[in-house]
C-alpha cells in the first residue's frame, strides 16, 4: 500500500474550475496531501479559441517540464479535456498528436509506461461523469452523447457539484471496483489513475 508520503506532487491541467475542484477533491480522497496538487498555471486569457484547444497547446509544455524533473522528484501529471463532440479516443488521439506528432498520427500514444501521466476525457463533458456519479446508486440510465450541463447553476454551485461527485466517486463508487463502473470514459478515467501510482 502506498502511504501518503510516497504519493507524487501532482499537476494539474484542466479546462475549467469545475474540473480542477473534482480532481483535487478526488486526489484529497485518496490520499494525497492538497499541498502536492498543484495546478499548471492558469493560461487562461490568452488568444485560443477554446478550452479544448487551450488543453492541446499546453500539455506539451506540462509533459516538457514533467520529464525534465521527473528523474529526481516523485512528480505526476493530471490532464483533463471534455470530449464535446468527439469520441474519447479522438480527444486523446490529438493529445498524442500535440506531443509528438508521429506517433499521434500512427494511433500510439506516446507517454512511456512509467510516466505518471494521467488523462482524463470526460464524454460528452464532466457534467455527464456528474449526472451518472450522483445517480449511481439509483441505477438510473445515463449517456454520453447526452449534455448534461445546467447552465442555470451558479459557480458555487457547479464548485460543489464538482467536490460532492469526487467524493462519491472515491468513497462509495471506485472501491467497488473499475468493472462496475458503466460510462466508458470514466471506466477508462479511472484506469488512466493507476499511472499515477506506479
Amino acid at each position: 500500500m502506498t502511504s501518503r508520503d510516497d504519493l507524487p506532487e501532482v499537476a494539474i491541467l484542466c479546462e475549467d474550475i469545475d474540473q480542477e475542484r473534482f480532481i483535487r477533491e478526488y486526489l484529497i480522497c485518496r490520499g494525497w496531501d492538497d499541498r502536492k496538487i498543484k495546478d499548471f498555471g492558469n493560461p487562461k486569457g490568452r488568444t485560443i479559441k477554446n478550452n479544448n484547444a487551450l488543453i492541446v497547446k499546453y500539455y506539451p509544455d506540462l509533459i516538457k517540464s514533467y520529464r525534465s524533473r521527473r528523474n529526481y522528484r516523485n512528480i505526476a501529471v493530471v490532464v483533463m479535456i471534455d470530449a464535446d463532440e468527439d469520441g474519447l479516443y479522438d480527444k486523446m488521439r490529438s493529445l498524442h498528436i500535440a506531443l509528438d506528432e508521429t506517433a499521434g498520427n500512427l494511433n500510439r500514444d506516446p507517454r512511456l509506461p512509467n510516466e505518471k501521466i494521467a488523462i482524463f476525457v470526460p464524454a460528452r463533458n464532466i457534467e455527464t461523469w456528474f449526472y451518472y456519479i450522483n445517480r449511481y446508486l439509483e441505477d438510473q440510465e445515463c449517456n454520453e452523447l447526452t449534455d448534461y450541463k445546467d447552465k442555470a447553476m451558479s459557480t458555487k454551485e457547479r464548485i460543489q457539484l464538482a467536490e460532492r461527485s469526487a467524493r462519491i466517486l472515491a468513497t462509495e463508487i471506485c472501491p467497488l471496483g473499475v468493472d462496475q463502473i458503466d460510462l466508458p470514459s470514466l471506466r477508462y478515467a479511472c484506469r488512466e489513475l493507476q499511472r499515477l501510482l506506479s
